[in-house]
Formats: C-alpha cells, structure tokens, sequence
C-alpha cells in the first residue's frame, strides 16, 4: 500500500471534547478537508491542573508530535491549564522546523518567534456586547463582570467595557468594574451583593464569561429577581449550557470556528509558498436569549434541544449496554476487539477505531516501547494485528481515501499508560464527550485482561521461597545476587554473565494461553541447565530473564550463540514464542559488582530488542517470522521451491528477497545455519560422536557435515566441542 501523501495538520489540545475546542476544530477540519489536507488532532482526556497526580501519565500522548508525516502544527494553548504541560509540549514543538500557530491568547511558554500567535479579539468582542445592551435596549447603567484581575484576558475584556462606554458618551465608573474568578461563584457573590444592597443594582451586567452569567440568574432566580424584567444579564463565548439555567442565558458567541479556518489558509500558504494572508481577528455574534428584552432565537433554541437529545440518547445506550459486561469477561485482545467493534454504534458517526497498543503494555516494569501493535475494531473491517512505529501516521492516514479528522487519545490505569487509541470522523463534527466515558471503560477492561493474565499466572507460580523460583527451581534475583557475590566477587576464576530475555513481543495475554506461556517459560530454563549442565548458577530473575554464571574457556559471542543454539532446539518454546523472541548477551563478570553487569547487559539486551522491533515493521515480517520458525525447527528437511510455496503463496523469488531483509542473511544460508545450530547443540550437549550428529542433522556424508560445519563456524565440531566446554 502506498502511503498517503496528503499534508498532515496536528492540532495540540487539551480535553478536546469541550465545546470550546470543538468549535475551534470544526472550522478547522472543515477548512483541512476542502484543501485536502488530513488533521490529527492529539489531546488527553482530563487535563488536571496540578503537576503530580495520578493521571500524569496521560499527557505522554504528546510525544506524538514528534512524527515526521506531520506538515504543521496548530495548538489550542488556552486549552492547557498546566504550566509544565504547556512547557513540555513548546519544547517538542521547537525541535520541528515547520509552520506552528497558536491559537488563543498569548503565553510565555509560546514566546520563541517561531511560534505564530492569532486570536480572536477580546476588546472588540467586549465593545460589541456593550454595544448591544445600549444601541439595542437603551441601557446606560452598565456593570462589567470580568476574571481574575492579574490575569492578561481579564483586563482585555475590562478594558473592551470602557472603550464601549467612552464611544457613547457614558462615563467610565471604575467602581462598576468588577473582577471574580470566571466561574459561578464570582456570579453567585455579585448577584448577592445586588440583592442585599451592598451595591446599587444596574439596569444589565456584561458577565466576560458564560459561567459567572449562570452564577448570576441562578442566584437571582432563587431570590425572586426577574431577569430581564428587573435586571438585564449577558454572558460571552457560549459554551453550550444554557438549557440548564433559567432563563435562557443571552451571550456573545466568539468566532473561534473562524479562527480555526483562517489559521489553516495561513498554513496553507506556508506548506505552498504564497503570499501570507492578513489576519483579521473574527467578529462573533449574538446568540439571543431570554435574559435580555431580545428574547431567544427559537431556531437557535430547538437545535441546541436537538443536540441535547442525541447525547442523551448516546449517554442512555452507553449506561445500559452490556460492553462493560461482555470486554470485562473477554480472554484476549482477539475477543476485546471483536466486543469492541460489536458496540461501535455507541460512539456518534465514528468511522473508523484503531487500537494501538505498545508491545509490552502489559509490563508495568518496561519503558515505553517505540513500536505498537494495531488493530481496527470495525466488525467491516480486517481485524488482525499490525505493528507500526508509533510516529507513523501516514500508514494509518493512508488506509483512506479522502482527507479525514484523526483522534489521538492515550488509553491508560493509573501510572501505566498502553498505548492511545485513534478514531477517525470523515466531517467536522467529531469528538463529543460521550467517548470520555467509553475509554474509560476500555481503559478499565484493559487493565483487568492484563490483571486476569498476572493472577493465573502468579497462582501458578506461587510459594515462592526467599531465594529460590519455584516455577523453574532456579535462583529469584535475590538468591542469584547473593549467588553471584559468592561466586565471583569473592573467587579468583574466570566468569562469564549470561542473559538470556525470552518471550519477547509476546501479546498472548489470554487465561487460556497461560499454560502454554509457563510451558514455554520451563523448556527456556531447561535449555539453560543443559548448558550449565547444572553445575553453574543459574537464576529467573523476573518474568521474562534468565540468568546463567559460568566458567568458561571459549569467548563471549561463542557462549551466547551456544545458548541460543541450544534454546533452538526446545520445540515447546518456538512453537509459542518463535526464533524471533530472545536475545542473548554474554559479558565477562570477574570482579565487576553485580549491579554493574546486570545493567551493562540489560542495556545491550535492550538495545538488540529495539534492533529486533525495528525489523517487525518490515512488510510480510511475521509471516517470514513464522517461516524461519518451520526451519530451525525441521532443520533436516529440504526446501525447494514447491516447499517454499506451501510455506508463502507468493513468488519464492520475493520471500528470498524480504526473509534476507527481515534477518540479514539469506534463506538459502539460515537453513544451513539451522542445521548448525542443531549440531552445536548435540556437541555442546551430549557425548555423541560427529558422524551421529552428522547424521542427525540430515547430513547423509559426515565428510560434508565437517567441511560445512568449520565454514560457517571457522573451527571443526571437536574444536568447537572442546572450546564450549572447557
């Protein structure tokens, strides 16, 4: 499939189902789609203003706007409420060398010239909500409720009010200027004051926000004061509440649709190299009630009642469905997709989910992983897994046709994040906050299948002793740290520190396939015992590591290409994990603290882990993964092309071609590999002599299995026989 090459705009928001951001969104995926451009749109769900909480781990969703695939940028600053969000994410965005607008007011942490500020006007909107209560209704005595004093907005709107006075004629009393603290409390108190006539009452106030309007005729409802009939009350930015107070509030609307339309033709001239179109701050409207002598717009009315019953609707199918029941009792991720896309309808005109999900999210213990493994939740649609780096967008953003609005949202419990999930919407009506209660319960369920896996997996394992693995009868890492102290800190002989991780990329988290993991887990520490032939110290020293101290002659890379010789050879194992799912690193020990070698491994290890996930992006990579998994397991049979065609329906020409890519070496040579690897394991195991291992290996002349066996090794059997073990 060729990669979409549309432009990709990322807009930057919190709590992106709030009514502010959707209508700075819709104008901005409206204007995306008629230039054919994509949007990904990146937000967190609860957006906390304090810096330690336990929702912190959300805001790693942000990491993805490092992707390359994206063009431009546009972020919602007003949206963050967090000092040290905004810093990160303006730390991000400073490493790109692309167009970046801000869209709200201006921030400190924004203030790099490369950042392009543009808003709507807080003055002029101000002047025009003046404006109407003195052209329209005749008002003159006026009052002005505003935010917090110190904050830079509240003062604008402040200011917007005397400008409006002094362009009639009316005097500016700035005892008639009143800031609170933009929301209802600041209404409530005024209102009172009114009432109890600490302060005269004024013909109308002009509330600089919706919430403190609602504080206001909530409190004078309770008091008997008619609105408007004994006081005139108006609010500013409509945020889509008024249904819930009475009367229906009046409020001055912000062009923020519009402010998202024109920061994309500035884009747009950017990615096209066209003269920069003026910015003209957006006039808003009115959006008329009841709480001033206007009246309301009754079409305006019956959409928003229209609006409240589909979401009613959407919160009565969410409440009393059965998802959280049917994906709590799911046993793997196959079933908690499927579930998923059975009760798709429950999120409004969503036309595509993906689920990306790292691959080890299951592992409190790991780090975030630069790879996640995909899967579409549509029942239309091809459900299997798929792995992409997580910076890719274009592979998922070319899986349709048309220019489209993308969702990032990160599904995690508590400190652990697992990945996000991305919904697709084809117009510019989108993200609602029906979906904040969906993932959560995903999010839940998650968190449960992994819970279910942990406790069968753990009651397997379970009485444990202080220094011993009762699953595998080896050292705990306590037991092998003491061991090793022993062993090498205090003895004068040579050793070698063998890990060996397994299991890796293994999303079988299912109860049913708990076994057949714990199996697999036993055939890897038996092939470690072979060995050692227990004479060693050898130690699983957490779910997926074991450990091996040995005395040895031979060099480490020899060591470490033995063990994984001999984990070959443990059918029970590759049939469940496969040849792609270890790495083992050998390190001379002698002397060195324990602490130090175990994290110099663990970094090798971790970095050929990164090498390995890098190679399963590679097209038709699991299936050459499953193929090369046949060979070291039937090392003797021969594979000619009819053979080959069994294992891949495509042209043997092109499975040579990807098998050499996906392991750097070719198909022809692994299967000779394969079959060294099965002698290394009988030399280094057993006391058979060449010519039964030759024979074992399927080599029907010994002469021929010494001569294959020293070119690919660089040494005879008996050599290698007496270096491995000596």
């Amino acid at each position: 499939m060729n990669k979409a090459r549309r432009p990709i705009i990322c807009v930057v928001a919190a709590e992106a189902n709030s009514i502010e951001q959707r209508q700075i969104l819709y104008g901005i995926i409206e204007k995306a789609q008629e230039y054919g451009y994509d949007t990904a749109v990146i937000s967190n769900i609860y957006n906390p203003n304090v810096s330690i909480n336990s929702l912190a781990c959300e805001n790693k969703i942000y990491e993805l706007i490092q992707s390359e695939d994206i063009a431009a940028m546009i972020m919602i600053a007003e949206s963050f409420v967090n000092e040290e969000i905004r810093q990160k994410i303006a730390d991000l965005m400073l490493k790109k060398d692309i167009p970046m607008i801000i869209l709200g007011a201006y921030l400190e942490e924004f203030s790099d010239s490369r950042f392009t500020f543009i808003n709507t006007s807080d003055e002029n909107d101000t002047i025009a909500m003046i404006d109407h209560l003195i052209d329209v209704h005749g008002f003159t005595d006026i009052d002005f409720l505003s935010g917090y004093e110190y904050i830079n907005v509240s003062q604008k709107r402040a200011e917007g009010y005397r400008m409006a006075m002094r362009k009639h004629g009316l005097p500016v009393d700035e005892n008639k200027i009143h800031f609170g603290d933009f929301w209802m409390d600041s209404g409530k108190a005024l209102a009172e004051r009114y009432i109890n006539g600490t302060l005269p009452m004024p013909q109308a106030v002009a509330c600089a926000n919706d919430y403190m309007a609602y504080g206001m005729l909530d409190t004078f409802s309770r008091n008997g004061i008619k609105v408007p009939e004994d006081i005139t009350v108006i609010g500013y930015e409509y945020i889509d509440k008024r249904l819930m107070h009475t009367p229906l509030l009046t409020t001055y609307q912000r062009n923020r649709a519009d402010l998202g339309r024109q920061a994309v033709d500035y884009i747009h001239s950017c990615l096209n190299d066209t003269a920069i179109p003026e910015f003209t701050p957006p006039e808003g409207n009115f959006v008329l009630g009841d709480s001033c002598p206007c009246g309301r717009d009754n079409k305006k009315y019956l959409e928003e009642l229209e609006a409240v019953k589909i979401k009613k609707d959407f919160e009565f199918w969410n409440l009393f469905s059965s998802l959280d029941q049917e994906i709590t009792e799911s046993k793997n991720l196959s079933e908690f997709v499927t579930i998923l896309g059975k009760f798709h309808w429950l999120l409004r005109d969503v036309y595509d989910i993906i689920l990306c999900l790292y691959t080890d999210w299951y592992d409190p213990e790991n780090e975030i992983s630069d790879i996640v493994t995909c899967r579409q939740v549509m029942p239309w649609l091809d459900n299997s897994p798929f792995e992409l780096h997580r910076f890719d967008f274009a592979e998922i953003f070319s899986r349709c046709q048309t220019p489209a609005a993308y969702y990032f949202n990160p599904i995690f419990f508590g400190q652990r994040i697992f990945g996000h999930i991305i919904l697709r919407y084809d117009h510019p009506d989108t993200y609602d906050d029906i979906f904040r209660n969906w993932i959560k319960s995903i999010s839940i369920c998650l968190e449960f299948l992994r819970m279910k896996n942990d406790i069968r997996y753990l009651t397997s394992c379970q009485n444990l002793s202080d220094q011993r693995d009762t699953l595998t009868g080896m050292y705990n890492a306590f037991g092998l740290e003491k061991a090793y102290s022993s062993a090498v800190l205090h003895g004068n002989r040579e050793m070698y520190f063998i890990m060996l991780k397994i299991c890796l990329f293994d999303e079988s988290i299912a109860i049913s396939n708990a076994d057949d993991r714990i199996k697999a887990i036993l055939d890897a520490s038996r092939a470690l015992d072979e060995f050692s032939g227990n004479h060693d110290i050898c130690g699983r020293i957490n779910d997926n590591t074991l450990v091996c101290i040995v005395q040895r002659s031979a060099e480490t890379e020899m060591i470490a290409d033995c063990v994984s010789s001999i984990l070959l050879q443990h059918k029970k194992y590759m049939s469940y994990c496969g040849t792609d799912s270890f790495v083992c690193i050998t390190e001379k020990c002698s002397g060195i603290p324990y602490s130090e070698i175990y994290e110099k491994c663990t970094a090798a290890a971790e970095e050929r882990i990164k090498e390995m996930a890098e190679k399963k992006l590679i097209g038709h990579y699991n299936e050459m993964a499953d193929i090369r998994t046949y060979i070291y397991n039937h090392p003797n049979e021969t594979f000619g092309s009819e053979s080959l065609h069994e294992l891949f329906p495509g042209s043997t020409g092109y499975l040579r071609s990807v098998f050499k890519q996906c392991f750097d070496i070719s198909f022809h040579k692994d299967c000779i590999v394969a079959r060294i690897a099965k002698a290394k394991y009988y030399l280094s195991t057993t006391t058979l002599n060449v010519v039964e291992i030759s024979e074992k290996c399927g080599y029907l002349d010994s002469k021929y299995f010494l001569r294959q066996f020293s070119s690919v090794v660089g040494m005879t059997p008996i050599q290698y026989r007496t270096s491995i073990l000596n």
